[in-house]
């Protein structure tokens, strides 16, 4: 896919871009977007996905020729995302970018952590006694945001992540999702799609959505998406690896 980033930071895919947006899911909305764009798939009235020649000519990502194998057969809107999303492409997809440093395994937030908050308050009330306690407020305060933990994306994948502009209607997905809005207007209307095509690919609450993408859920997890069962044809029905939600 074309990349999108200036020359002074990492380039990503529009599909990268989409994963480090919103996951998985948001990757896979995003090589459909990219097939429907180029002509490989066509999507009808009722939701229906199918590829236009039966052949894997014209995709440029392993994602790609494995959606594509999911649409030789035409299948649901929701289900070839859901497949997608699930699938071992997108799992590798996933390891690249940790290789590159743009994501990182999420830290594991410590319970004890307030604790150090109330000693770092404990000691603001003791620094109008003695000043030295202020030494034990940057303490407590610094060992807190460390027990805190770390989200998914790194300083560098948030930095090149902003360079990327909806300068198509493929990034306008990965930045938005098909379900999304772009002044005042539906994306997936870019595309000529009817609301209640888009509107079927599920989603999650946004709690159990941090808690599911990269931690275990879909292809956030490694484990989850490098077993047979998602690398397997048996993904494009959605039933097997349709677990999750499209922009999770």
């Amino acid at each position: 896919m074309t990349k999108s980033a200036d020359t002074q930071g990492a380039l990503l895919s529009a599909e990268e871009a989409g994963f480090l947006t919103a996951g998985p899911g948001r990757a896979a909305e995003t090589v459909l977007a990219g097939l429907l764009d180029r002509g490989l798939l066509r999507v009808s009235r009722d939701g229906m996905v199918s590829v236009v020649h039966q052949d894997d000519q014209g995709t440029t990502t392993p994602v790609e020729a494995r959606m594509l194998s999911f649409a030789r057969t035409p299948i649901q809107f929701d289900a070839i995302v859901l497949a997608t999303r699930n699938c071992t492409e997108v799992a590798q997809l996933y390891r690249q970018l940790l290789s590159r440093q743009l994501m990182q395994v999420p830290h594991r937030r410590y319970d004890g952590r307030w604790f150090s908050l109330a000693v770092a308050g404990v000691s603001v009330v003791l620094a109008f006694v003695s000043p030295v306690f202020l030494v034990a407020t940057a303490i407590a305060l610094g060992f807190f945001v460390w027990q805190y933990g770390g989200g998914p994306i790194t300083q560098a994948g948030r930095e090149a992540l902003s360079r990327v502009k909806a300068s198509d209607r493929v990034h306008v997905v990965a930045l938005h999702g098909f379900d999304g809005k772009v002044g005042g207007k539906d994306v997936g209307a870019l595309f000529d799609f009817p609301r209640r095509v888009v509107g079927i690919v599920p989603r999650r609450p946004a709690k159990a959505r941090r808690r599911s993408i990269w931690n275990g859920g879909g292809c956030g997890s490694s484990s989850s998406c490098g077993s047979s069962g998602c690398g397997s044809s048996s993904c494009g029905g959605g039933s097997s690896c349709g677990g999750g939600g499209g922009g999770d």
